[in-house]
């Protein structure tokens, strides 16, 4: 059995411990080992806190520090997971990098797209294995719409997410003092998560590309939060609609809302190839075709049309993408990566440009 590697986690918040809990999780537990956890706030570093996030932490053998130059000098580890605000990075990534230390960033990767390239220029320099957190590629029925769409061309894809300004499961952040907002909600800051589009809606535009390749352009509407409903420093959108231009032809439509005071979210997508449509339902992903004799005797059925997509089995995508990248550090090979940072690039630049978009009255951004 191969030693587990090294493991540090800088950002200790929400996805944070959620990626602490996965990877010292029983499936995980052969290929990592926390030896070192970073956070700003010294509350998100108790013991007490991480045994109850991550029971299966063995906190003695991890060190804590609230400044992650410390822990370049102090600890040793061979991959760092980032996982904090993408307006509060200092060079982590590129700092890492240039030390050998393989990279899993968090989405967005960065607010900046200069930022992003600095980033991916070091780690392509240095050689070291990335990942970025899109783990919805490892969902199984993300992955059935994959395998099922290999040989066909897609024509259109449109995912629409209506959701809640104020929904924040919990608040470890501590934007306040950090100039953010007081209540710490700060993915509802336009400044700390660079619009819903770039926070939440990256999931979205990647599984797109996942689906039908790389986008050209993109052109963007947005229906701006009037100044007299900004509270908390809420000031993110209420409404997004973004028009995507793949190199395949493909065209998407990303809908996207933020309501205050709703308290509810819902969710749609559908997937259009050149003879039917695949639409996400309760058993999984369908395809809906005809296949017979043409032009048919009568008028199909809806249940002789519908094809439940054969999908791998059931799993958590956020251990899957561990695993990947685990895996792929260990032999220094990320060909079975399936979101890479340089591969990732083209849907943070897609999120980034529907805001130029936004800001130029809705012209056409190519990437």
């Amino acid at each position: 059995m191969k030693t587990p590697a090294r493991v540090a986690l800088a950002g200790v918040g929400q996805r944070g411990l959620q990626h602490l809990n996965a990877l010292t999780s029983p499936p995980l537990q052969e290929l990592a080992q926390i030896t070192a956890l970073i956070d700003v706030n010294e509350e998100n570093l108790r013991a007490e806190k991480l045994a109850r996030y991550a029971p299966a932490l063995d906190i003695s053998r991890a060190a804590r520090f609230t400044n992650i130059h410390d822990a370049f000098e102090s600890s040793r580890f061979d991959a760092l997971y980032i996982a904090i605000p993408p307006s509060m990075h200092q060079g982590e990534a590129v700092a890492a990098a240039e030390k050998g230390i393989h990279l899993f960033v968090e989405k967005p990767m960065s607010l900046r797209i200069e930022e992003a390239e600095e980033m991916r220029r070091a780690i392509d320099k240095a050689g070291v294995v990335s990942a970025v957190g899109f783990q919805q590629r490892y969902v199984p029925a993300n992955e059935a719409v994959h395998n099922f769409l290999a040989d066909k061309r897609v024509v259109m894809m449109t995912a629409i997410h209506n959701g809640a300004l104020e929904h924040h499961s919990v608040k470890h952040t501590a934007a306040e003092r950090q100039g953010g907002p007081k209540n710490r909600v700060w993915a509802a800051n336009r400044a700390w998560s660079g619009t819903t589009v770039v926070e939440a809606g990256i999931h979205q535009v990647d599984l797109m590309r996942y689906w039908a390749g790389d986008i050209a352009w993109v052109e963007a509407t947005y229906v701006h939060r009037d100044e007299s409903d900004i509270q908390d420093g809420a000031d993110n959108p209420y409404a997004y609609r973004v028009a995507l231009g793949f190199e395949s032809g493909a065209a998407g439509n990303l809908i996207l809302s933020r309501l205050r005071r709703t308290y509810y979210s819902d969710a749609y997508a559908s997937v259009l190839w050149t003879n039917g449509h695949i639409k996400f339902e309760a058993d999984g992903a369908a395809a809906y075709f005809y296949d017979g004799a043409d032009p048919p005797p009568m008028r199909p059925s809806i249940e002789s049309l519908r094809r439940l997509l054969p999908s791998p089995p059931p799993c958590d995508p956020t251990v899957e993408i561990h695993r990947s990248f685990l895996k792929a550090a260990a032999a220094g090979d990320a060909s079975g990566i399936r979101s890479t940072f340089g591969g990732s690039m083209n849907s943070l630049a897609a999120v980034l440009g529907a805001n130029l978009s936004d800001e130029r009255g809705g012209e056409r951004i190519w990437l």
